[in-house]
């Protein structure tokens, strides 16, 4: 087992600590972090002006590998974890929404936005 700085858990941990200074600093408030339920996990929930943002963090050693990660059966999970979310603390008022932030080896970042948004095909 790998106890050093450069695990896979060590670099996810790292990349959602990343992305939640990022969405801080564009003034999101953090509402959940690694949020269980519905079969799925949220990474980051965090809202603003009346929308729930969901943010898919990942990092991988290039960015299009870690946007790759997130597949079919993996945005499937979400949603389902998203809806969950969404009926067990009575947000259906909120517009929510998925974005993903990725980094990649070099500690580049990319957002993506409006992945998908609630009410609209896909959801």
């Amino acid at each position: 087992m790998n106890s050093g700085g450069n695990s896979p858990r060590r670099r996810g941990s790292d990349a959602e600590s990343r992305a939640l200074r990022h969405l801080r600093w564009r003034a999101w408030r953090i509402c959940a972090l690694n949020w269980v339920g519905g079969g799925g996990e949220l990474d980051i929930v965090a809202s603003r002006w009346r929308t729930l943002l969901i943010v898919e963090v990942r990092s991988r050693p290039t960015l299009a590998e870690a946007f790759a990660s997130i597949d079919r059966d993996k945005l499937g999970r979400t949603l389902r974890a998203a809806a969950a979310l969404v009926r067990s603390h009575g947000l259906q008022a909120y517009r929510m929404r998925l974005d993903a932030i990725a980094y990649d080896a070099a500690g580049r970042m990319e957002r993506r936005c409006d992945l998908m948004r609630v009410g609209q095909p896909g959801w």
